[in-house]
């Protein structure tokens, strides 16, 4: 009787000592999402050399927004909220039906991934995306609009996995800007999203303040009540140049923040204008790119938007940047916690 208490007690033992230090393990690994694979291996060294030889000052990541830190198919954050002004206006006037911006719109709205819109919003002649996106809120203050968009993106869910848009952040990517603002890093995310859109879901999720999302800035008039103590900025036609995108990401780079970021991570090749200018840095620097490749665990598609870009990945090789896919790399898709 002695000796199998003796076991029992030893088995009970072991088992308190294993769980113990698997939780240990998973408490001290800062990236618990991510497989434990080279590219993990690299991100961390790449870290731990950073911390030692970057000046905290010079330690800029920099972070595409749709598709990189959220999920950006069968649309993005500023296109839901696009489809769901433009809606809310064609209810007060079914005359706007007649355009095609507000056409889109309604049908998007039954059916996210409509190809009957997706494959013929934009052609050579016409891009109905960039008009649906400043038609959806014209005429409206700025701050309202970041409301809008955050109060829809957390009250609708994607039709696939009916995870709230809001939340369709990706976890091991949350973990990493987490982990990248603990070892003093300055963090911004660069999107080709509109302002508001960024500003509406990143404080919130990842912790960023405003001055350090940096979206492509729509055109706004600003208009003074001193009454209410309250300055507008009402939405008008367009964006002020460069869009976010390719050489336009570098560029507001450098005139938002003023330095060469030593971290880069996106998802398609309109990244390549900040990868190339954190390869220019005189510190230890690093450039990632996300491939969606698996079509079991989110959606899959190419790095790359509209025309076919077959060369994406000889970039990455001359360049020496690491391409990461999320079918071998993340242990989980979607945010947590």
């Amino acid at each position: 009787m002695k000796t199998l208490l003796f076991y029992l007690w030893a088995t009970i033992f072991s088992f308190l000592c294993f769980s113990s230090f698997s939780q240990a393990k998973h408490n001290n690994d800062p990236l618990p999402s991510w497989n434990d694979t080279p590219v993990k291996k690299s991100i961390l060294d790449y870290i731990s050399k950073a911390v030692k030889e970057i000046p905290v000052a010079d330690r800029i990541a920099v972070f595409d927004m749709d598709g990189t830190l959220t999920c950006e198919t069968p649309l993005w954050f500023e296109m839901y909220a696009a489809v769901n002004g433009l809606n809310r206006q064609s209810a007060k006037n079914p005359g706007l039906l007649n355009q095609p911006e507000y056409q889109f719109a309604r049908k998007l709205a039954k059916n996210q991934a409509d190809t009957s819109v997706l494959n013929h919003w934009v052609s050579p002649s016409v891009n109905y995306v960039d008009s649906m996106v400043w038609k959806a809120y014209e005429g409206i203050d700025h701050e309202a609009y970041v409301d809008s968009a955050r109060s829809f993106l957390s009250r609708t869910a994607d039709q696939k996995y009916h995870i709230p848009l809001a939340r369709m952040f990706y976890q091991p990517m949350v973990e990493l800007v987490k982990y990248l603002k603990e070892n003093q890093f300055s963090v911004y995310v660069v999107s080709g999203s509109v302002q508001g859109v960024v500003w509406s879901v990143c404080p919130q999720t990842i912790a960023l303040d405003r001055s350090h999302l940096i979206g492509t800035r729509q055109m706004m008039v600003p208009v003074y009540d001193p009454g209410q103590k309250k300055t507008m900025f009402l939405i008008g036609k367009g964006i002020f140049p460069p869009k976010n995108d390719k050489n336009g990401k570098s560029l507001n780079i450098y005139s938002q923040i003023g330095k060469v970021p030593v971290f880069v991570f996106g998802n398609t090749t309109g990244d390549f204008g900040m990868f190339h200018m954190a390869s220019t840095s005189k510190y230890p620097h690093a450039e990632f790119l996300l491939n969606h490749d698996d079509a079991t665990r989110e959606y899959a598609y190419p790095p790359y938007h509209g025309s076919p870009v077959p060369a994406w990945k000889d970039s990455l090789t001359v360049n020496k940047w690491k391409q990461v896919d999320m079918s071998a790399e993340f242990k989980t898709v979607w945010m947590t916690r």
